[in-house]
């Protein structure tokens, strides 16, 4: 009887799932079936940090985010300036940006078990998550870089936010 409660128990423990902007989400959640140990899937060189740096602005805040060394990073890079709005995602702990067209996906890993804080893409949604709390491994999401802010900071970012992307003065 206690195996059949605690099955019972596991059944109705789901994660949330949401989609700014409504609608369905994109794509649901990955298992880490080829990914058994719990690692990012993305390479060390895809998480090598570039000299290249991009600003988040919110408002009066900016944040500055060091890029990594990666075709999906430095085709960011070619698309900035750019004004967009940021969202909740609803159940997980980031926020997103979505851009008007696709980044690259060359090179790309499979799939990625974001880091924190970060900033990266995830291709099927076609955004820019700014992570601030742990969200698993996800196929289709590749690491831009690392962001100076805290988790508190990206957080409190207002959902409906105007956001402007553009490369940093160094």
């Amino acid at each position: 009887m206690a195996v059949f409660a605690f099955a019972v128990f596991l059944t109705g423990c789901t994660s949330q799932s949401g989609n700014p902007g409504g609608g369905s989400p994109q794509a649901p959640p990955a298992t880490i079936s080829g990914n058994a140990q719990g690692v990012s899937a993305a390479s060390d060189n895809s998480r090598s940090l570039s000299d290249r740096k991009i600003a988040i602005r919110v408002g009066e805040k900016a944040f500055t985010v060091r890029l990594y060394d990666n075709p999906t990073a430095t085709g960011l890079v070619a698309r900035l300036p750019i004004t967009v709005t940021a969202n909740d995602y609803a159940g997980y702990d980031e926020k997103v940006v979505r851009l008007p067209n696709p980044l690259s996906m060359a090179g790309a890993p499979d799939g990625d078990e974001p880091e924190i804080p970060e900033v990266g893409y995830y291709q099927p949604g076609q955004w820019i998550a700014l992570y601030y709390g742990p969200v698993g491994y996800w196929p289709g999401k590749v690491p831009l870089g690392r962001i100076d802010a805290s988790v508190d900071e990206l957080r409190a970012i207002p959902d409906g936010a105007s956001v402007t992307l553009e490369i940093a003065e160094n």
